[in-house]
């Protein structure tokens, strides 16, 4: 059985990169180039031609990583320059009938559905100046019901008909870390193929402790023909949305994206054994963990690897006033507590003020046996999930909802959309809006 190919290619200095990393994107005409060389070099070398993936008349879908409504300068989703020279690529060298690109972000209710999340993201733009054919905003589609022969969790699923219908599929991933996942690359871009269901299920439900398996379930529904990894301006720390560009420079591409998504972990300083669906797909023989069983193509991957800074879940005493009170709940909860208060940070909020203002807000997920309900009285208090309510601490927490000053529940398992709503209500006090 012949080794997976894994090719790791510079796409050289660009010069919108300083800018870019100092928060403004600019588009030159002379970086688009130098990324669609890479590309080029990069699919070569994994794969020799498209020809090898792409027959006359195919109808190629492009599906990037478009997480949010946000804008380039944020590094969270795939740089505008990738997808007009992957696009443009494809176009000019193959034999494809229709070229899409379309995806469907994991926070569309909170934070923008497909549409503004194309547009305020810049890839809208990128895809039709590269020669897109369509823009799929995967919301407004219709869904299939799969189910998901030798799933261990995620057994059926809800996807999206565009991903069903096409020929091809190329997985355009960004290199970036991430929470919950600790990573989040080819296999983790697949949450975009299932619709948001709130406030919990399919893209939400899939967030607790088996985020992993449920991954790796998932990519069983239907294989990537190539990946190709945006390897340009990578994100560190609080990832995947609160996190810092760090400048890489790079396209990854092969045909195996497990093999893929190790090569990129080796490359940010993980152990691919560490991430929890790199490792469960590839202990399932979806594809190659073991780089010493890869072909390793271009340039060594240890010539370009950087220790990337680990994201931290943990949100319990990170910011004074915004008291974390939380046990026995799943990640779900805990880590995006923990990216909703990055986020109410990041907005330049000074939080020391804003509890003088306002008061004390505190965070409630799972079981508390210890809480006494009298500490939230006069307070701003949040309920995350519905495990709570199973606990033997159930009544404490009722209780303390009748004290609070203000009380705000998220329902849901895991709600995964409080990463971007309990930010939205804090900003809310803050404005006096409440």
């Amino acid at each position: 059985m012949a080794k997976p190919k894994v090719a790791v290619v510079k796409a050289g200095a660009l010069k919108g990169n300083e800018e870019f990393m100092g928060g403004k994107f600019v588009r030159y005409e002379e970086d688009v180039a130098a990324i669609k060389k890479a590309v080029a070099e990069s699919v070569e070398l994994a794969i020799g031609s498209l020809d090898n993936i792409i027959q006359q008349g195919d109808r190629v879908l492009i599906k990037p990583n478009l997480a949010f409504q946000a804008p380039p300068e944020g590094h969270a989703v795939v740089d505008p320059r990738v997808v007009e020279a992957v696009v443009a690529y494809v176009k000019e060298n193959s034999r494809a009938a229709e070229v899409w690109v379309g995806d469907n972000p994991s926070l569309g209710l909170q934070v923008g559905r497909a549409a503004p999340a194309f547009k305020e993201s810049g890839m809208e733009e990128a895809a039709l100046r590269g020669g897109a054919d369509r823009v799929i905003y995967f919301d407004e589609t219709a869904t299939v019901e799969v189910k998901i022969p030798a799933a261990k969790v995620f057994k059926c699923a809800e996807v999206f008909r565009p991903f069903l219908d096409a020929d091809v599929v190329i997985n355009l991933p960004k290199m970036k870390v991430h929470l919950a996942g600790t990573v989040t690359l080819g296999l983790k871009n697949w949450n975009g193929i299932i619709p948001n269901r709130h406030p919990s299920s399919q893209q939400q439900g899939a967030h607790r402790i088996d985020l992993g398996q449920k991954m790796a379930d998932l990519y069983r529904i239907r294989r990537a023909d190539l990946t190709i990894v945006d390897a340009i301006i990578g994100m560190e720390g609080q990832g995947p949305h609160a996190g810092t560009p760090i400048e890489m420079g790079l396209i990854v591409a092969g045909q195996d994206t497990v093999a893929v998504d190790a090569v990129c972990c080796h490359i940010m300083g993980f152990d691919p054994m560490e991430i929890p669906a790199v490792r469960i797909a590839g202990t399932e023989g979806q594809g190659e963990i073991d780089l010493g069983k890869m072909e390793l193509v271009g340039v060594d991957p240890d010539s370009v690897r950087k220790i990337f800074k680990r994201p931290n879940d943990n949100p319990v005493g990170m910011y004074r006033g915004l008291t974390v009170l939380i046990q026995q709940a799943t990640p779900g909860c805990y880590v995006n507590i923990r990216g909703s208060l990055d986020s109410f940070k990041n907005t330049g909020i000074d939080i020391d003020k804003f509890v003088e203002e306002h008061g004390e807000c505190v965070f409630i997920a799972g079981g508390v046996p210890d809480f006494d309900p009298a500490y939230v009285e006069g307070k701003n208090l949040f309920v995350t999930g519905d495990c709570w309510q199973w606990f033997p601490s159930a009544p404490k927490v009722e209780e303390a909802m009748k004290l609070a000053k203000r009380v705000f529940t998220y329902p849901g398992c895991a709600p995964v959309y409080i990463f971007a709503q309990i930010n939205a209500d804090l900003q809310a006090i803050a404005a006096g809006e409440l």
